[in-house]
């Protein structure tokens, strides 16, 4: 049997080409049963459409551009792309990938760059770049569409975002629960839309609790500066004597496991000297024992949405796009204890 066409579509979901295509493209004025049967028929089949007539015809690309920082055990940013693909093979499109390395000299001119070359129709934007004004300015500068994931500022172009505050201030109520009122929190997402969701988030549940907040327990620091910095804070952290905190909150799970392994190095044992939870429920964490309280946010469902609404704005651009809603999980492991006194 030879490659499905548009027509095979059309005639086994028993609709126009024209209707064929505007699911595809993810456009309105298509009843909701027909897009669902269609999208049936197309997955049935494995039809796939014709990228170079389709671009000839359309004078689009097809392609949408996303821009990551890359960084050792990005989970992140992996999880984000997996959603967009899934997005991108429903709709016809291809996924054009770019990494960006902390240390470049500019991110503009290699996006700009990459843009010349490609022509993405839009991108989507990963944090912290998404935050970032002179890369904002630069997609502005090229006219093209993009949707950002996690800004810190919801102004300006769509974008999608998960309930990182109430979800922090839920974790953190959960120690308090437990006994814990010396709770510290770690952080290297300053400046970034998660780092002050999180910290806002860590002193809503301090405040519900009536609970003083010390500023010598919260340490925040931005993606960009010296990696070891973190080490020698946590290390600080851990060797105070009356005043060490009993939990510590930390924005990532990659955090999490650093505070683990100077904890071992030092002798405190997890979660009896000391109870630690993390954020966003990184496969890596099933490494770590006693294995890790976390914050389970949709990261795949993110990029999804974030592809599904660019492509639609792409299809319809006075369509208004919807916010999508999405919410983040506790998930309760054995690396948070009760408070045990001295």
């Amino acid at each position: 049997m030879g490659k499905a066409t548009i027509g095979d579509v059309a005639r086994a979901a028993g609709v126009s080409v024209k209707t064929v295509s505007r699911v595809i493209n993810n456009e309105s004025g298509v009843k909701d049963a027909t897009r669902q049967r269609v999208a049936e028929i197309v997955k049935q089949l494995d039809y796939r459409p014709n990228l170079n007539a389709r671009s000839l015809r359309t004078r689009q690309s097809y392609l949408l551009g996303v821009l990551f920082v890359d960084y050792s055990g990005n989970f992140y940013s992996h999880s984000i792309l997996t959603g967009a693909i899934e997005a991108c093979d429903q709709a016809g499109y291809n996924l054009l990938i770019r990494p960006l390395k902390i240390n470049d000299e500019g991110f503009e001119p290699i996006i700009k760059q990459m843009h010349e070359r490609s022509k993405p129709d839009g991108y989507l934007i990963c944090p912290p770049l998404c935050d970032d004004p002179n890369v904002i300015s630069l997609m502005d500068e090229l006219d093209v569409p993009y949707v950002r994931i996690a800004p810190l500022h919801s102004e300006g172009s769509p974008y999608v975002r998960c309930q990182e505050e109430a979800a922090s201030q839920k974790a953190v109520e959960h120690l308090i629960n437990l006994g814990h009122q010396r709770i510290a929190m770690l952080s290297y997402l300053k400046g970034h839309g998660a780092g002050a969701w999180r910290l806002a988030g860590y002193k809503a549940a301090l405040d519900n609790y009536n609970i003083p907040i010390v500023s010598e327990y919260i340490e925040e620091y931005g993606y960009d500066e010296e990696p070891n910095i973190l080490d020698t804070v946590i290390r600080r952290l851990l060797t105070k004597t009356s005043v060490r905190p009993t939990a510590i909150f930390c924005v990532n799970d990659t955090l999490a496991a650093s505070v683990y392994r100077i904890a071992s190095q030092m002798g405190l044992k997890i979660p009896y000297d000391i109870s630690i939870v993390g954020f966003d429920d990184d496969p890596m964490v099933e490494n770590l024992w006693p294995p890790l309280t976390t914050i389970r946010q949709p990261i795949s469902t993110m990029g999804n949405y974030a592809a599904r609404m660019l492509i639609k704005a792409l299809g319809n651009k006075q369509q208004a796009l919807e916010l999508p809603t999405l919410d983040c999980e506790l998930v309760l492991r054995s690396s948070t204890g009760p408070y045990l006194p001295d």
